[in-house]
C-alpha cells in the first residue's frame, strides 16, 4: 500500500511541477498579438478574392498592419471601410477616385468566327488555338469567364451576346480584368459617362470583314469633337475622360455606333 501511495504522490508532484513549467514557459515564450489586427479583419469582405494580392484578408490584415500594404488596398472593401482602417493604422488617406470595371467590346453575335470551337469551355482555352476563335484578334471571345469569377454578379449577357458590367453591383475588384485574356476589359472612373466600346487595332478594312460595329478608326468622331478629347491611336478611336464634356456629338456621328453613353 505504501509503495502505491509513493507512486501516486510522485506522479501528483510530477505534474505540478510541469504544470508550473508550462505555465511559466507560456508566459515565456507567448507572442502577443496587436488588438488591431482583429479590428482590421473584420472591416475587410471576407471574400478571400485575392484582389488586394494577398492569398485571403487574414493575409491582408497582417500586411496592412506591418505597413506592406496601403489602407486602400482592398478594391472590394467600401470606402468607409478604408477610412477606418487607416485610422487604426494612424495614416492619412487620400481622396478615392472611384472606378468600375468596363468591357470594350460590342461585337457580340455579330462578330465572325474563325472555326467551330469544342473544347474547355473558359476563355483562355478558345483563346489558345489559332489564335483565339473569333475572327477579330482583338474581341470578345464569348465564353464569358469573366461573368463566371465576379463575386458580386456584376456581369450579365445581354440579348446580342455581349458581356456586360451592371456599374452598381461592380465592386471594382479587378478579378475579371486579370481573366480576360484578350484584355478589352478596363478599369474606368465612375464619373466618365462617353465610351468607346471596341477595342480593335486593326485596319478598317480588316475590321468591317470580321465585325460589324468594330471601329474603323473614320475620324468623324475626332473631328467633330469640340474639345479635341478623341484621337486616333493604333487604328482605334480613344477617348480622353479627362477632356470629354459629355456633349454627345461623337455619339450622333459614329457609323458604328460603338460610343456611347456608359
Amino acid at each position: 500500500m505504501a509503495e502505491i501511495l509513493a507512486a501516486i504522490l510522485t506522479i501528483s508532484i510530477l505534474g505540478l511541477i510541469f504544470g508550473l513549467g508550462l505555465a511559466i514557459g507560456s508566459r515565456i515564450f507567448s507572442v502577443k498579438t496587436d488588438p488591431r489586427l482583429e479590428k482590421i479583419e473584420e472591416l475587410l469582405p471576407q471574400l478571400n478574392c485575392g484582389a488586394c494580392g494577398y492569398g485571403g484578408c487574414a493575409d491582408c490584415a497582417r500586411a496592412l498592419l506591418s505597413g506592406d500594404a496601403e489602407p486602400t488596398v482592398c478594391p472590394v472593401a467600401p470606402p468607409e471601410s478604408h477610412r477606418k482602417i487607416a485610422e487604426l493604422l494612424g495614416k492619412m488617406l487620400e481622396e478615392e477616385e472611384k472606378l468600375e470595371a468596363r468591357i470594350f467590346c460590342r461585337g457580340g453575335y455579330d462578330a465572325a468566327r474563325r472555326y467551330q470551337y469544342e473544347g474547355i469551355n473558359t476563355c483562355a482555352a478558345a483563346n489558345q488555338l489559332g489564335g483565339g476563335v473569333t475572327a477579330c484578334d482583338y474581341g470578345c471571345l464569348r465564353y464569358y469567364t469573366c461573368r463566371d469569377v465576379c463575386p458580386f454578379d456584376a456581369i450579365i449577357v445581354d440579348a446580342r451576346g455581349n458581356p456586360v458590367v451592371i456599374p452598381e453591383k461592380c465592386r471594382a475588384c479587378k478579378l475579371c480584368v486579370q481573366e480576360c485574356p484578350r484584355k478589352i476589359i478596363r478599369m474606368v472612373p465612375k464619373t466618365a459617362e462617353v465610351d468607346i466600346r471596341c477595342s480593335s487595332h486593326s485596319k478598317g478594312k480588316v475590321v468591317v470583314k470580321v465585325c460589324s460595329v468594330g471601329c474603323i478608326a473614320c475620324g468623324k468622331c475626332v473631328k467633330e469633337c469640340p474639345v479635341d478629347a478623341i484621337r486616333i491611336e493604333e487604328n482605334l478611336a480613344v477617348i480622353d475622360y479627362e477632356k470629354c464634356i459629355k456633349c454627345g456629338k461623337c455619339i450622333e456621328v459614329c457609323p458604328r455606333n460603338i460610343i456611347s453613353y456608359s
